[in-house]
């Protein structure tokens, strides 16, 4: 098979934006894998061989993984995700079906490693050979761990390259604990070779560093720390043929010890840190400014808080965000009513408590917070009046009045204009009945009335289409520091000084008072502050599919993603080009009833792999 190499490219580009357009350079049959001489046999080919593996990446994130279509309820989209959320899924047939694909990466991650040393070419010096094979043990970790996200146990092959063909597959899957030493001892190993870079940065940024194996060794030992995990008696008798369970049957509190002390490692290197931005003049001046510092992290390349990303140049995202009449596929993304009850006030409390139901139908309202469902307000958004003057004293629905800083960043609501720096694309964007986006359009529609703008560049233009190169989140540190306070809370450690300092650097950033000044009555209080967590994680980390495994890991998903899932009253008339939306339109309204049971918790191990291996146990109720 002739190989494509990669030339007069950044190596962050190479990675990730223009690996070869061919297939990757395992995709061969049973006898080319036997086979390697050729493969192996220069520099350039072994490079090219080891960026194969990290070709894999694309397959990820963001397009093929469920967590980033979140299926969750925070977010609806318009593609074959609907029937997940439908529970039109089972073994012999899941739109996210990965545990084939994954195994194919970790093949062809060991075979490199197996055949690494075939390659005698005297430009590649042992200190080059060391570092690639320390980046592919690290690629292959990050794909173990990306597995047992989805289906806890797996098998582990760690460096046998068995027939996958055969009968060498027909093996049973080592246990949750046995699956997560091995891999967080990857990692650890990993962040204390010397061969691997503690980072990487300017042309090598993309590639595996000890940074990314202690940040994803934190975040597999907080998931095994948490309920689902962790003496979860719904999976107490899911077992081996000799009766060993799979998953742990009692709670072990050290597993939080672990997890906190794996996030303080992350935080010890010193060389990560939250994007802050700072007003430059005026009475604000020094201060923190939320708004572009928050949406810096989306926007600004290499910046120190990302860990990890998938970097985007074909403008996938922006199309999907950006509106249908401006010839894009307006409608990719669209937040529920139940994430923009998540968001806080700007005075920091979060305004719904609960609802009277189990169907989210009727919000629990915090008086103190300042909220209102009633009425209109003369406003000004205060994200986009950086960009246009359109939005300023708008007519503006008072749920979306004096909210915290990250809902204006993240979340487009009725009654603006859309907000692009290109002026002529500064359209009223009419998401009602008639209107130019409407869902009685001959075109994709926002279903639920709001628009996701957190990852969507201002800078990108429809027409001619202007694609921007920027990342998207992997991991960030502020998961790392969010991870550690709730470690702490789990350990009910709460006189932890880290707890509120870490805690409070990611509220500043975003604007809001302390936690503990916000709620004093919770300082002290376990059940509270766990609580209070859970908001901030799905807050800060919302559309990046960090709240679709929370949510699973906290045992929590069965009351949160089932049922009514809520938005506004799209089939409110309107009347086009008015420039102002019907009051009819701003009413909670349900889109869609979902379902939810136990064993969606996890995912199910394909029927046609079961029937390969008769060795294996199916998950939870599958």
């Amino acid at each position: 098979m002739k190989l494509k190499y990669i030339k007069d490219v950044t190596l962050a580009t190479a990675i990730l934006f223009a690996m070869p357009s061919c297939d990757s350079f395992l995709d061969t049959t049973p006898e080319d894998l036997r086979s390697p001489e050729q493969i192996f046999s220069t520099y350039s080919s072994t490079e090219n061989a080891m960026f194969g593996v990290y070709n894999y990446l694309r397959n990820v994130y963001p397009w093929n993984m469920p967590d980033t279509y979140s299926t969750s309820d925070n977010d609806v989209v318009y593609t074959n995700v609907q029937t997940f959320d439908l529970g039109q899924w089972d073994p012999t047939g899941s739109y996210y079906e990965k545990w084939t694909s994954f195994y194919k990466y970790i093949r062809e991650a060991t075979y490199f490693l197996q055949n690494l040393d075939k390659c005698q070419d005297t430009q590649l010096d042992q200190a080059t050979r060391e570092q690639w094979r320390a980046e592919v043990r690290c690629l292959r970790a990050y794909y173990y761990a990306q597995l047992m996200r989805m289906y806890g146990p797996v098998i582990l092959l760690k460096d046998e390259q068995p027939d996958f063909t055969g009968t060498d597959m027909q093996r049973e899957r080592d246990t949750w604990d046995e699956c997560v030493e091995w891999i967080s001892n990857e990692f650890w190993e990993l962040a204390n070779n010397s061969y691997l870079p503690t980072v990487q940065e300017g042309n090598n940024y993309g590639r595996m560093s000890q940074a990314i194996a202690l940040a994803y060794r934190a975040r597999i030992l907080l998931q095994s720390a948490s309920p689902q995990f962790n003496g979860n008696p719904q999976y107490a008798n899911i077992r081996k043929k000799d009766g060993t369970p799979l998953f742990p049957t009692s709670y072990d509190a050290n597993k939080w010890e672990l997890a906190r002390q794996a996030a303080q490692d992350v935080i010890d290197l010193g060389y990560y840190e939250l994007v802050k931005k700072y007003y430059e003049d005026g009475e604000d001046e020094g201060v923190i400014d939320p708004y572009s510092s928050y949406k810096s992290v989306f926007t600004e390349s290499q910046n120190k808080e990302m860990i990890f990303s998938y970097l985007e140049d074909n403008g996938t995202v922006d199309n999907r965000l950006t509106p249908n009449s401006l010839s894009c596929w307006g409608g990719g993304h669209n937040p529920t009513q139940e994430i923009v009850d998540a968001y806080a006030m700007d005075n920091g409390r979060y305004p719904i408590i609960g609802y009277t139901t189990a169907d989210r139908d009727v919000p629990i309202i915090d008086e103190e917070s300042g909220y209102s469902e009633e009425g209109f307000s003369t406003f000004s958004n205060p994200m986009s009046a950086t960009i246009t003057t359109k939005n300023d004293n708008a007519k503006t629905f008072n749920m979306y009045v004096n909210r915290e800083p990250r809902f204006y960043v993240s979340v487009f609501y009725g009654g603006m204009y859309w907000f692009p720096k290109k002026t002529s694309e500064q359209i009223y964007l009419e998401m009602f009945k008639n209107g130019n986006n409407g869902p009685d359009a001959s075109h994709n529609h926002y279903s639920t009335g709001y628009n996701m703008i957190k990852l969507a560049s201002p800078e990108y233009e429809a027409n001619p289409r202007k694609n921007v190169k920027r990342e998207l989140p992997y991991m960030r540190y502020a998961e790392i520091l969010l991870n550690y306070v709730e470690a702490a809370i789990e350990l009910n450690q709460l006189d932890d000084p880290n707890l509120f300092t870490y805690w409070n650097e990611v509220r500043e950033r975003a604007g809001l008072p302390d936690i503990q000044t916000v709620y004093p009555e919770a300082v002290g209080d376990q059940t509270q502050l766990r609580d209070l967590i859970h908001r901030e994680r799905r807050v800060e980390f919302a559309f990046e599919g960090l709240h679709f495994y929370d949510t699973r890991r906290w045992l929590t998903a069965e009351e949160t993603e089932k049922g009514n899932m809520h938005g506004m009253n799209i089939q409110a008339s309107g009347k086009s080009g008015s420039n102002e939306y019907p009051e009819e339109f701003f009413q909670r309204t349900v889109f869609e009833k979902r379902v939810y049971n136990a064993s969606y918790n996890l995912f199910p191990i394909p029927q046609s792999v079961m029937e390969k291996n008769p060795a294996l146990v199916q998950n939870y109720k599958w």
